[in-house]
C-alpha cells in the first residue's frame, strides 16, 4: 500500500504552518497537536477497552491460579472472559500502530530532497539531521543526540501511565512497557531531529492527556 498520497497531506500541512509560524519546527509541533486531535476517538476507545480490562482482572486473576499448571486451557478460558466481555487485549495497541505509520511517513516526508529547505532549523539543530548536541570522540558514537535520550524516557511513561491496572491481564502491555522505550531510542539516534521532535511531542502530549483521564477515572 503506497503511502504517497499520506505524505503529501504531511508536506504540504508542514509548508502552510511554516508559512504561517516562519520556523519548520515549530509546524512540526502544529502538525503533532493535529495528529494527536484527530487520533483523539481512538484514544477514547482504547481507554474504554482498558476500563474493561481492569473491571475483569479479578477473574482472570482466578484463572491464573486456578489453571496456572495448564496454560492452555487458561488461555482458552481468558478468551472466553474476553469474549464474554467484548475485550479485545490487543485494542490498546491501535493507537501506537496508528502512531508508527504517521512516524513512518514523516520521515519519508524530512528526508526526502526537497520537502523542507536543507537549513530549516529549531533551537539547536537542524531538522534534517540528527540533533547531535554534543559531539563525541567515539568511532561508533560521533555525538550525543538529546531528543532521542528525551524520547526514550518520554514514551517509556507514557507506556507506564496507558498500562496502570493492566499488566496482569494484558502481557503485551507489561512486554511493551520496557522494551518499546529501547526500541525508540535505537529508532530514532541517527534519524532526522524532526521526527525526534515528533515523537517527543506526541509522547509529551499523550502523558499529560493520560493524566487527566486517570485524573477524571479518580
Amino acid at each position: 500500500m503506497s503511502i504517497a498520497p499520506l505524505e503529501s497531506v504531511f508536506l504540504n500541512t508542514l509548508q502552510k504552518f511554516s508559512e504561517i509560524t516562519g520556523n519548520y519546527g515549530i509546524a512540526i509541533i502544529l502538525l503533532t497537536i493535529l495528529v494527536r486531535v484527530v487520533i483523539l476517538p481512538l484514544t477514547i476507545k482504547q481507554e474504554k477497552s482498558m476500563k474493561k480490562m481492569r473491571e475483569i482482572q479479578p477473574e482472570v486473576d482466578k484463572l491464573r491460579t486456578k489453571y496456572k499448571d495448564d496454560p492452555q486451557v487458561m488461555q482458552t478460558k481468558m478468551q472466553e472472559i474476553y469474549k464474554a466481555n467484548k475485550v479485545n487485549p490487543m485494542a490498546g495497541c491501535l493507537p501506537l500502530f496508528v502512531q508508527m505509520c504517521i512516524f513512518i511517513t514523516l520521515f519519508r516526508v524530512l528526508t526526502k530532497p526537497g520537502s523542507i529547505p536543507e537549513d530549516a532549523h529549531f533551537l539547536w539543530f537542524n531538522l534534517k539531521y540528527p540533533d547531535a548536541l554534543i559531539a563525541l570522540p567515539f568511532g561508533f558514537l560521533t555525538s550525543l543526540n538529546v531528543l532521542p535520550l528525551l524520547n526514550m524516557v518520554v514514551t517509556f511513561f507514557q507506556q507506564k501511565m496507558m498500562s496502570t491496572g493492566t499488566q496482569d491481564t494484558n502481557p503485551q502491555m507489561k512486554t511493551m512497557l520496557y522494551t518499546l522505550p529501547f526500541v525508540i531510542l535505537v529508532m530514532t539516534y541517527k534519524m532526522p531531529s524532526g521526527v525526534s521532535l515528533y515523537w517527543f511531542t506526541s509522547s509529551l502530549l499523550a502523558v499529560i492527556q493520560q493524566f487527566f483521564i486517570m485524573k477524571g477515572r479518580n
